[in-house]
């Protein structure tokens, strides 16, 4: 561990931007630590005194006043909360000033020169978890929460945040705190002393404890966590090339069913994607799912889009209906689009929504390195699918586009959703906890030793700990804090 670490910067005072970056009505500095309530008086004026008679700190409250950044001054609403009462539990004042970028970090610049340090990525709930005021539950609730894309991750998020997993745990480990009591109690006494635990009496505890450690288990696996990869969809007209341009980039990826679930091998082959040379050859939908740097996305093969026209006489059929609007929902529900142009086709005149074109076809004579510029095109990739050409440049610019390090496979998990990872974790540990206690169960039933009964039930204590955040090693720390943006 770092000298730098936040677990070593326990006592001193951080201060970071903790608004939205770029100009703005207003933006947000956020102080934390002891000269929280010194940099406040000697960074602002026409306050009232934050001490009274007694010489103890003013509750909190809110005041209005001026910023003094050392050059000039300007009109600052103060949010003085001081500790234990606040969200670190140390003292806290947040300036809210005018959104000016430059005067923003002039006020920075004050503070720093004042005493403070300026905070690290996760460092304020960093300080809330180690000072007691959140579990590593609700801290990994608050940073799910941040980095929430749609309302089932946000739902997931907040049950985290609220101690939906926490307050389970803590009745377990209620549970196994009187299993364990009474395992050592009974050391000291034989079955025919009245202090003796009757067999039956520890049967029924270690029933209650397997029966809380289930229903942890079971709300950790229902919690909707918003876990789907990112979704990438396929559009564009019949032919362009989008299924030859599917089943290249899904080359040694998973197959999945509509729901996200992985397909096994034996029906993965049936999820390739048709390819022919007649139009509308692809009438249902295909997901699959690709590597992208250090991430991975949900790759989705769709039906051409038509104008279908109306009227009686129309050519169309009523499949080709259905498959048309089903490919208008998939594309509503992307986060990317990628429009596949046939690179020998006339190119349309506006893409709706707007996505990446791919270029398709360029081995064929006479087609153009790039169509002339399309509104709605946010980047245009050349490539072949038939030929695999561009598509290593095609992957690299759609693991930038989703946030994704283009480079290398990182680390194993690294690009999942962050919803997944937690539950991952939590369900891990939880496994590893079933396993400890059905071990002391069985031991405790064939006669072991209580004292050995009492020492594997610590192992079961351990796993809760490596959930809760009390035992959890300070690199894995280090890693989930790190995901945090500054000023939270």
């Amino acid at each position: 561990m770092g000298s730098d670490s936040p677990a070593n910067r326990l006592g001193s005072t951080i201060c970071a931007l903790c608004s939205a970056g770029g100009r703005g009505l207003r933006g947000a500095i956020r102080v934390s630590g002891p000269l929280a309530s010194e940099l406040l008086e000697s960074s602002t004026r026409d306050l009232p005194p934050l001490t009274g008679d007694a010489s103890k700190l003013r509750p909190r409250g809110v005041f209005t006043g001026q910023f003094d950044d050392g050059e000039g001054t300007c009109k600052v609403l103060v949010i003085w909360m001081p500790g234990p009462s606040s969200y670190t539990r140390e003292d806290v004042v947040e300036f809210h000033l005018p959104g000016n970028p430059h005067l923003l970090q002039a006020a920075l610049d004050r503070l720093l020169k004042l005493g403070a340090q300026i905070a690290q990525p996760g460092e304020f709930t960093r300080r809330a978890f180690e000072n007691g005021a959140l579990d590593l539950t609700r801290a990994e609730g608050v940073l799910a929460l941040i980095e929430s894309a749609n309302e089932d991750q946000r739902r997931s998020a907040t049950a985290l945040l609220l101690g939906g997993l926490g307050t389970r745990i803590a009745g377990l480990r209620d549970r196994l705190d009187d299993l364990r009591a009474l395992l050592e109690a009974s050391l000291d006494f034989d079955e025919t002393d009245t202090g003796h635990v009757p067999a039956e009496e520890l049967e029924v505890l270690f029933q209650a404890a397997l029966d809380r450690l289930g229903e942890a288990s079971q709300w950790e696996s229902a919690r909707e966590t918003g876990a789907d990869l990112p979704r990438i969809v396929l559009a564009g007209a019949p032919n362009a090339g989008k299924s030859s341009l599917y089943n290249a980039l899904t080359e040694g990826g998973k197959a999945l069913t509509e729901e996200g679930q992985e397909v096994q091998e034996s029906q993965a082959s049936r999820l390739s994607a048709l390819v022919d040379s007649l139009a509308g050859s692809t009438r249902d939908v295909r997901r699959g799912e690709i590597s992208l740097g250090t991430g991975r996305a949900t790759l989705i093969d769709t039906a051409g889009v038509l104008d279908l026209g109306e009227g009686v006489g129309s050519k169309f059929s009523d499949l080709d209906r259905r498959a048309a609007d089903r490919s208008r929902q998939e594309i509503q529900a992307a986060h990317l689009v990628l429009w596949v142009l046939d690179g020998g086709a006339e190119p349309p005149l506006e893409l709706e929504p707007p996505g990446l074109v791919v270029w398709n076809q360029i081995d064929r004579d006479g087609v153009p390195p790039v169509p002339t510029p399309i509104p709605g095109a946010l980047g245009y990739c050349a490539v072949s699918a038939r030929d695999r050409l561009g598509l290593d440049e095609l992957r690299q610019t759609l693991a930038k586009m989703l946030g994704f390090d283009p480079g290398s496979p990182g680390e194993a998990g690294a690009g999942e959703p962050l919803g997944r990872q937690l539950r991952a974790r939590h369900l891990g540990a939880l496994r590893t906890a079933r396993t400890a206690l059905e071990q002391a169960h069985r031991m405790q039933t064939e006669g072991a030793p209580l004292d050995l009964v009492a020492e594997a039930l610590r192992a079961v204590t351990w796993e809760l700990n490596l959930i809760e955040g009390s035992s959890t090693p300070e690199d894995l720390l280090d890693r989930i804090f790190s995901r945090f943006c500054l000023g939270k």
